[in-house]
């Protein structure tokens, strides 16, 4: 492949082309691995298989889990791509038949009628990867799920025994219950503007559906829960899948519209309430609750749409901050605060306090400035009771991934858990790094240092329990 003309190809950012297993044997240990731990910390991300016909920023790679299990204080590791049908047809052909959502190519008839994957929209799986229900998934908001092993194979599509139906996309960014271990989620299509909240019980059943009418479909990639609404982001954000067919920019960003914070009750019962206030993009929530007839809601803040078609605009690293939102039911109306003025993405709670009032929030940080692309060299911790926020610099050069919060299994306590993520760092290669959630000022307690490279990615998540 030649990837000299994306930035999002370069460095870090590159793919990787083997799928590794490594023992313990293989890997080398500095510090101490937690022995309490048993379960696999696992990672999606965006992989490349075949040159790629657009690339503006990295959404369109093949899906590529990276995985390391734990199991009496001993560790190893998997990667795996996501075999999906697009990724399956591709190789069957060796060469490049899709296109990405900024720009779709047509598939061609040869490769329909051998049996290839019809769809022109190419089913990623790249973006998250979650364990719920004993169903470990690899998820992307354009389609259906793909079910896995726990080794990391692919076993197939999955539709939730026929609570999804065709064209259903569901999203890569459930919240989960802490309480009642419900998974909510939501689907949208491409075909239709409206969106529907989908929610499942602890074992992966299918409690209820509550639809949300709107008369455009808009860009949502988040939600966040509390313990009696959903929220969602409304933004003037906007994709056509024509103009994407036809080569034109597909992306419109419209912020004369203003965006719009839905709140929808969780049990399907009385209206949604509806907000209004000034133009404002988002990927992700960092975490929301209520509190004195109020709720607020903790996510990180971006001026604009942050992509779009054409090379070298820079909209995509643009700042992104975190901001604390406060609605009240009472008067509609909206507060916005900025939290902090650091970079930051990918912002994680102690998920044992999803939906409730908490102190600690955790998101990809930078205290640098970057160049071609963007990136995250820092951990950071955001104490929202005092007002701190802590930076664990990995190195000026590192690329820090998204940071979990993974539970002391003897603590209910937010700092007496560990923070994990996978980080390259060009004079040390790639390694998990295990912070202590209480400090920030020491480093990392443990580092599992990883004989091959792990690309920059997505989203992260501890699985408890899971082994090999």
């Amino acid at each position: 492949m030649d990837l000299s003309a994306f930035p999002y190809l370069q460095g870090n950012y590159a793919p990787v082309a083997q799928e590794c297993d490594w023992s313990e044997s293989d890997l080398t240990l500095e510090g101490k691995v937690p022995d309490k731990l048993v379960g696999a910390f696992m990672r999606d991300g965006a992989n490349a298989a075949f040159q790629p016909n657009y690339y503006v920023y990295p959404l369109d790679g093949d899906g590529m889990v990276h995985a390391i299990y734990f199991k009496d204080g001993h560790v190893e590791y998997k990667n795996r791509w996501v075999e999906t049908n697009h990724l399956k047809t591709e190789r069957k052909f060796g060469r490049t038949i899709y296109g990405s959502v900024g720009k779709l190519l047509p598939v061609p008839e040869d490769v329909i009628e051998a049996g290839g994957e019809p769809s022109p929209i190419r089913n990623t799986a790249n973006t998250n990867v979650l364990y719920h229900g004993e169903k470990l998934l690899a998820m992307w908001e354009g389609g259906f799920p793909h079910l896995l092993n726990n080794d990391l194979s692919t076993v197939g599509l999955y539709d939730y025994e026929g609570a999804l139906q065709p064209g259903d996309a569901l999203t890569a960014h459930p919240k989960i219950c802490p309480e009642t271990g419900q998974l909510i989620s939501c689907t949208q299509r491409w075909d239709s503007p409206n969106y529907w909240v989908q929610i499942f019980d602890k074992n992966a059943k299918h409690v209820r559906t509550i639809p949300v009418e709107f008369e455009r479909k808009s860009i949502i990639h988040d939600l966040q829960i509390t313990d009696n609404y959903i929220i969602i982001f409304y933004a003037p954000a906007f994709h056509s899948v024509e103009q994407a067919m036809k080569g034109e920019d597909p992306f419109h960003w419209e912020p004369e519209r203003g965006s719009k914070v839905i709140v929808i009750p969780r049990d399907g019962r009385g209206k949604n309430m509806i907000f209004e206030t000034d133009a404002f993009f988002s990927w992700h929530y960092c975490n929301g609750f209520e509190k004195g007839g109020k709720i607020l809601v903790d996510y990180i803040w971006i001026s604009s749409i942050p992509f779009t078609q054409a090379q070298g605009t820079g909209v995509e690293k643009q700042p992104r901050r975190m901001y604390r939102m406060t609605l009240d039911p009472k008067t509609k109306k909206v507060t916005q605060e900025q939290f902090s003025d650091v970079f930051c993405e990918f912002s994680r709670v102690d998920e044992r306090r999803m939906g409730k009032e908490y102190r600690y929030g955790f998101a990809a940080s930078s205290n640098r400035d970057w160049g071609d692309a963007h990136g995250y060299n820092c951990t950071g911790r955001y104490d929202f009771e005092t007002g701190e926020v802590k930076l664990w610099e990995y190195g000026p050069d590192a690329n820090a991934g998204e940071p979990v919060h993974v539970p002391n299994p003897d603590s209910d306590r937010e700092e007496d858990g560990w923070i994990m993520c996978f980080v390259y760092n060009p004079e040390e290669g790639a390694y998990l790094s295990i912070l202590s959630a209480g400090d920030f000022d020491d480093g990392p307690v443990a580092k599992v240092r990883i004989p091959t490279r792990v690309p920059n990615g997505f989203h992260a998540n501890w699985m408890q329990g899971l082994t090999l």
